[in-house]
C-alpha cells in the first residue's frame, strides 16, 4: 500500500493542498483524502504520477524502500511490465493457481493482470515484489538497474 505520510509531507514540502493533489491525479478531494490516510489503495497510474512529479521511486512510494534520493524515472512499460509479471513468477516456478491461493484472488484476475498489466492492482504489485525480492520500478521498466529488495 502507498505510504500516505510521504505522499503528504512531499506535497506540503511543494506547498500543494491536498485540493491540488486532488486536480492534479484527476480524482475527488474525498478519494485524494483517503490515499493520504491509506485507507484506499491508488491505482498504477496514478502513483507513476507521484513518482514522476515527485522524482522517487514507486518502491518508495509503496513503503518497500526509503531511498528518497532524487533520480530520473521513465514512465512505466507496461509491455515491460506485462512480460516481466508472467517471467518472474515462471522463474520462480510458480503457477497463476499457487499465487491466486497465497494472495487470496482468483486465477482469472492474475492472468488478466499478465495479459492487461494496466489493470494492476497496486496491492498485487506490492505482494508481487515482496514475494519475488525484486524492484516495483525495475518490474515495470521504470528503471534498467535491477534491484533487489
Amino acid at each position: 500500500m502507498q505510504n500516505g505520510l510521504l505522499i503528504s509531507r512531499l506535497r506540503t514540502e511543494k506547498g500543494l493542498s491536498q485540493k491540488d493533489m486532488a486536480i492534479f491525479l484527476k480524482v475527488t478531494l474525498a478519494t485524494y483524502k483517503l490515499y493520504e490516510t491509506n485507507l484506499r489503495p491508488m491505482k498504477i497510474d496514478e502513483l507513476n504520477k507521484l513518482s514522476d512529479y515527485f522524482n522517487i521511486s514507486l518502491n518508495t512510494l509503496l513503503n518497500l524502500s526509503n531511498n528518497l534520493n532524487k533520480t530520473n524515472y521513465i514512465e512505466i512499460d507496461y509491455k515491460y511490465l506485462k512480460f516481466s509479471l508472467r517471467y518472474v513468477r515462471k522463474i520462480h516456478r510458480i503457477t497463476q493457481k499457487q499465487l491466486a491461493k497465497e494472495f487470496n484472488i482468483s486465477i482469472p484476475t492474475i492472468a488478466r493482470y499478465e495479459k492487461n498489466p494496466q489493470t494492476v492492482n497496486v496491492i498485487y504489485l506490492h505482494n508481487f515484489a515482496k514475494k519475488f525480492n525484486v524492484s516495483i520500478d525495475y518490474i515495470c521498466g521504470k528503471t534498467l538497474k535491477k534491484e533487489v529488495l
